[in-house]
């Protein structure tokens, strides 16, 4: 959840796009790392204890030992298609990329932040409160 809300963060205060691997590593990431780490340390001091490499972070491929980075997709899929206009008024369809790509404003979006442009997501209707 930490990495959502900091790529969230950067996506929503930056001109610039921001790429998915400037997130900080997973917590499957820095496992996988740490069983990898493991079997590279036993073989270099020469412990003999019989360790299958492809079950501490290896995958065998081609003939040669492969690391095995995760087994988590990088971010969230909605993370992943995560795309921002910068339209400077009412998004238009020729001009706004969150419109080319069949996606509604958000907060994220530089000008609008989704709100009262044409490209905005339709309000919610409010429910009736009995008092």
């Amino acid at each position: 959840m930490l990495r959502y809300k900091r790529f969230w963060e950067k996506v929503t205060s930056s001109i610039t796009t921001d790429q998915v691997r400037s997130l900080p590593p997973t917590s499957a990431a820095a496992k996988y790392h740490s069983l990898r780490v493991y079997v590279q340390v036993q073989d270099w001091i020469d412990i003999t204890c019989d360790l299958q490499p492809e079950m501490w972070g290896w995958q065998l491929s081609s003939g040669r030992l492969d690391p095995c980075t995760t087994d988590l997709p990088p971010a969230p899929k909605l993370l992943l298609k995560m795309i921002r206009c910068n339209c400077k008024s009412d998004c238009r369809p020729k001009r706004c990329t969150c419109r080319k790509h069949g996606l509604e404003c958000s907060l994220a979006c530089g000008e609008c932040k989704g709100i009262g442009c044409l490209n905005s997501p339709s309000p919610e209707p409010l429910a009736d409160c009995d008092d």
